[in-house]
């Protein structure tokens, strides 16, 4: 019986008082008979969340919300650090401050756990784009089959073959102890994830590589939200597309995995076109490239590759002019 069942939701803030409100409400009307205990992590510099929480009207009866600040540091990830070695509760997620789920989210995710052995749960998304100039949503947002999905299919879909799977931490539920598994397990690459990019795919995977393995939903049981704010807007392309490839990179290292003559390839050319890019964008040049992949071969087709289609490029744009 789920009524018996615990899970608790940690929610990572600064200074967003009214979006996080809406995430709030989210855990607190779900259809869930458990007991739901919701963690504020706060690094504002004011206390306009604090009065969010303190004035939050619970009417649920099993559902518990706390609010910790944390004085210490405004760097994202610390947030996630602050309040993870409390959770004790049988399963737990993080929740970004500007998204939200639907009220069936635990219920559905936990009807996956009774009828599984997974380590995790991903449902898929509906994404809210709300910026000054454009305003759409998109309902299931990623694309992929509905299932247990093993690690192959994780190396080809970040490798751009198949599947579109979800990334965001939002959309993910664990086993508590799976989630600090994996949780500190992604802490490993710390230059990426004090961004908090990688790492909720190597949490939400690394089950997939060394453990009891993820099951995606199919679902839109949880909305992601993307404004002129958001964190993904004002870092570099560059560095986001390096932490998502390191994290699949890592997670191939820590499992031992083999990999098939085809993925191997696909690596080294995608690790060939950062090494070129590094020559010549500052967000690559602290890159430090795994050696079992290098492969000058690769490199020097990929450097031609490179220089043709910036010289086509070149032309084009001489022609035009």
């Amino acid at each position: 019986m789920n009524d018996n069942l615990s899970v608790s939701i940690i929610i990572p803030t600064l200074n967003r008082p009214k979006l996080v409100k809406r995430s709030i409400r989210s855990i607190h009307d779900q259809i869930f008979k458990g007991s739901i205990k919701c963690t504020v992590v706060d690094s504002s510099d004011n206390n306009e969340t604090e009065k969010v929480v303190e004035q939050f009207n619970i009417t649920n009866k099993n559902f518990e919300l706390n609010y910790l600040k944390n004085n210490k540091s405004q760097n994202p990830i610390d947030n996630y650090v602050f309040a993870i070695d409390s959770l004790s509760s049988d399963y737990s997620k993080f929740l970004n401050d500007d998204d939200w789920l639907e009220e069936e989210f635990l219920d559905e995710c936990i009807k996956i756990f009774n009828t599984t052995s997974v380590d995790c749960v991903v449902s898929n998304i509906s994404l809210h784009k709300e910026f000054t100039k454009k305003k759409e949503v998109i309902s299931g947002y990623y694309k992929y089959t509905e299932g247990l999905i093993e690690k192959d299919r994780v190396i080809n879909a970040l490798l751009g073959e198949n599947d579109m799977i979800p990334v965001t931490p939002t959309a993910s539920l664990y086993k508590t102890e799976k989630l600090k598994e994996s949780f500190y397990s992604s802490l490993k690459h710390f230059e990426c994830t004090k961004y908090l990019f990688g790492f909720d795919f190597h949490m939400s995977y690394y089950h997939a590589f060394k453990g009891e393995g993820t099951y995606l939903m199919q679902k839109n049981l949880a909305n992601a939200w993307a404004g002129d704010d958001s964190m993904t807007l004002n870092v570099k392309m560059a560095k986001i597309s390096y932490c998502y490839f390191y994290s699949l990179l890592k997670l191939i290292e820590i499992s031992n995995s083999l990999i098939t003559k085809k993925q191997k390839k696909l690596i080294e050319h995608k690790l060939a076109v950062i090494k070129i890019k590094s020559m010549m964008n500052n967000e690559y040049k602290k890159i430090t490239l795994p050696t079992e992949f290098k492969s000058k071969l690769i490199f020097i087709k990929v450097l031609k590759d490179f220089f043709k289609k910036s010289y086509i490029k070149f032309i084009y744009k001489y022609i035009k002019n």
